[in-house]
């Protein structure tokens, strides 16, 4: 089954509660996991949960802020929700 790519920079208390629930997705359920973001806060959150070696990060330049649109991510296509 392919992994699931979660945009780790979006949403409240991002990026650790993100984190949190992709390490608990990964341990409990078996459910590949692939974070979206910008690497050294996420490694940091990762590193937390002693999970640096179990859920690989994809490298996005940009985040969302949460008063843009939808439409937002075709304009900037290195954010973490486009990537």
């Amino acid at each position: 089954m392919a992994p699931i790519a979660l945009d780790a920079m979006g949403g409240d208390h991002a990026p650790h509660e993100i984190v949190a629930g992709a390490v608990q997705a990964v341990r409990e359920h078996g459910i590949g996991v692939v974070l979206v973001g910008a690497p050294r806060p996420l490694q940091e959150a990762l590193s937390q949960h002693e999970a640096t070696a179990e859920i690989p990060i994809v490298r996005a330049e940009e985040a969302l802020a949460m008063d843009e649109g939808a439409l937002a991510s075709l304009r900037r296509p290195r954010s973490s929700i486009a990537v």
